[in-house]
């Protein structure tokens, strides 16, 4: 439809009645489009409509019936489940239940005691840890490649808390070999010179004949390490493996009884 101001009015009278004429027609057909479906009138509408009022029927009187056959005493239930909570114990935290709790404690038979089968062993009595002796261990200054502390003495057994302190402008670590191994590890330190992964190694060669170690000490600081001393009595050699320092930085543990 056109609207215009140009549009005539003889123009627009003919639009209004061709769209009226348009939904009327359209109207006319709906109508009988629903007459020839059969509309409310569908047979089998209501017959489908029918058996389901049937189906509801049929399941209400079922239901009728099975509650006639068996039906329900509500006093006698009312009093089963009355009985049901009074189950004669008092309540929790009264002086009533504190009597009634004596009262079954005093019923009830106490269990002999059990009797040990003389072929146990006996309990192990509780084992005492041994006490912690502090050992401190330091380098000399002055780049002189020397420990301070060139003996020392421990019990055999004994467990020990070592301190390394480096107050010298080089780097040192603290190795406790087993005795006569000395030249020995000291050989395997030189080799490490050759080793591309020795820094990272922190310069600690690969051998059982170490007993304990600390890392690679910079200057001015220090570390602590736990070991235990071997229970064998002996003259055990520490020693310091950055590469040439083992020759002259070495020292002495004595193991005792």
């Amino acid at each position: 439809m056109d609207t215009s101001v140009d549009s005539s009015p003889i123009k627009r009278f003919f639009a209004f009645w061709m769209g009226l004429a348009t939904f009327c027609a359209f109207g006319f057909l709906s109508y009988c489009a629903y007459k020839v479906t059969g509309g409310d009138d569908d047979p089998e509408y209501e017959a489908a409509s029918k058996q389901r009022s049937q189906y509801r029927e049929a399941a209400e009187k079922a239901q009728d019936e099975k509650l006639n056959a068996a039906p329900v005493d509500l006093a006698a239930a009312a009093g089963a489940l009355g009985k049901q909570r009074d189950s004669g114990k008092p309540a929790p935290g009264t002086k009533a239940f504190e009597e009634w709790m004596k009262k079954q404690a005093a019923a009830t038979p106490a269990a002999p005691p059990e009797k040990k089968d003389p072929k146990e062993p006996a309990e192990n009595p509780p084992i005492k840890e041994k006490p912690v002796i502090k050992v401190a261990i330091d380098a000399l200054p002055g780049g002189v490649m020397k420990f301070k502390q060139a003996e020392l003495s421990l019990k055999a057994g004994s467990s020990v808390e070592l301190t390394f302190s480096n107050p010298d402008v080089l780097q040192h670590n603290f190795l406790l070999l087993k005795p006569g191994t000395k030249e020995k590890v000291g050989a395997l330190a030189d080799a490490m010179l050759t080793d591309p992964e020795a820094m990272k190694k922190q310069y600690v060669p690969e051998s059982t004949d170490i007993l304990a170690k600390t890392k690679l000490v910079n200057p001015f600081g220090k570390e602590v390490i736990k070991f235990t001393v071997p229970d064998e009595p002996g003259d055990y050699p520490y020693i310091c493996t950055f590469p040439g320092h083992w020759r002259l930085m070495f020292g002495t543990l004595k193991v005792t009884k």
